[in-house]
């Protein structure tokens, strides 16, 4: 748990959030937890039940639950969705033979104007969002490259979200949650329900094979979730072949690259 944290904890300090603001927001997430477990039981999620769980003081578990306090917020909702219209737009510009030249690449687009362009691919595949944010988005995540006679040119389908900006941050907080979202389930889970965790690490790989490594994952990788997207919006529309309705669940995959320096250690620390 404690190598978990570390890089946690390095993210944080990067953003400036001290380790009092971030136990903060572990007692919420704590609450949270005990919460859900304690309904799931079928039990009363009383303040002193859950202060019981957690070890959190009553009078604080009272605080989060009134909002005093609560670092909660919704404005990752928003930031999804959008990122979600950006995966739509590259999957058109890169699908739809309406944008894409004979031989299957992207097309080059005008800017605006009358039949295919960039403004119309998004109209199509966006809807409500204005052309130029979506534009903005991409090129600030370095999907998409405006060229001197402003044009648009598609440089890469798939795309990861990086830097120190508020939306980055929450990508993380969301790729994070996904992934212990997983392990948490597969320690309680019988054998036939966990759900699928693998990896392929090697412990002693020279650091200067480490691009190679990432430009097979950029091929081989993304093949594989383009192919997968295509199943899941399959499977969510209406006509699924033949798939009974149910509860709607978020389901799907991620595929992280790791690379783990040999001197990533806290032992150089002295104190002063």
């Amino acid at each position: 748990m404690r190598y978990a944290l570390q890089s946690i904890a390095s993210l944080m300090l990067r953003r400036g959030i001290t380790a009092h603001e971030f136990a903060r927001w572990a007692e919420v997430a704590f609450v949270d937890a005990a919460v859900s477990q304690l309904v799931a039981q079928g039990v009363d999620p009383s303040f002193s039940r859950i202060s019981a769980l957690t070890g959190i003081q009553r009078h604080a578990v009272s605080d989060i639950l009134g909002g005093s306090g609560n670092p909660r917020s919704t404005d990752g909702e928003g930031k999804a969705y959008q990122r979600n219209r950006l995966a739509r737009v590259l999957a058109g510009w890169f699908e739809d033979p309406r944008f894409t030249t004979d031989d299957g690449r992207p097309r080059v687009l005008a800017l605006e104007g009358e039949g295919i362009s960039f403004s119309e691919l998004v109209r199509v595949y966006s809807g409500d969002i204005y052309p130029g944010i979506i534009l903005d988005e991409l090129e600030r995540v370095g999907a998409v490259r405006r060229r001197d006679d402003g044009a648009v040119e598609a440089i890469s389908r798939r795309y990861t979200i990086g830097g120190a900006d508020e939306e980055s941050l929450r990508h993380a907080e969301q790729v994070a949650a996904d992934i212990m979202r997983t392990i948490e389930h597969n320690t309680r889970a019988a054998p036939v329900e966990r759900h699928y965790e693998d990896g392929a690490i090697a412990s002693g790989l020279p650091a200067d094979v480490v691009p190679m490594l990432s430009r097979l994952l950029e091929r081989r990788a993304a093949a594989f979730l383009d192919d997968l997207e295509g199943w899941l919006a399959s499977m969510e529309s209406p006509e699924n072949g033949g798939v009974l309705p149910s509860r709607k669940v978020r389901a799907g995959v991620r595929v992280v690259m790791v690379v783990e320096p040999e001197a990533d250690s806290v032992d150089g620390a002295r104190s002063d």
